[in-house]
């Protein structure tokens, strides 16, 4: 059964991404998503705690094809508890992955 992680919500804003605050409290919620974004956009060395997690996915922009992501991303998913069933580019050039933790 898949474990639900729960994190602070974080929202845009014009500069990144900021705290969610709702009346006056942090936002708590379901937080899969959030990991995954983070996990495939930062870069090793973004973490001060753990400097050797991340993709950095604008890194691979100029491959020839998308395997060595698709790659990485699975690896950086398990690496931090995930199960992954699968990970794929999208004709859209978006990421899809079907990933939760176990």
């Amino acid at each position: 059964m898949a474990k639900l992680m729960n994190d602070i919500s974080l929202i845009e804003s014009g500069v990144g991404e900021d705290l969610a605050v709702v009346a006056g409290d942090f936002a708590i919620v379901e937080s899969t998503a959030m990991h995954q974004r983070q996990l495939i956009l930062d870069s090793k060395g973004d973490f001060k705690q753990n400097p050797t997690i991340g993709v950095g996915a604008f890194g691979y922009i100029d491959d020839e094809g998308p395997n060595d992501l698709i790659r990485a991303i699975s690896v950086e998913f398990a690496r931090d508890g995930m199960d992954v069933a699968s990970v794929g580019l999208l004709p859209s050039g978006n990421i899809q992955t079907d990933a939760f933790y176990i």
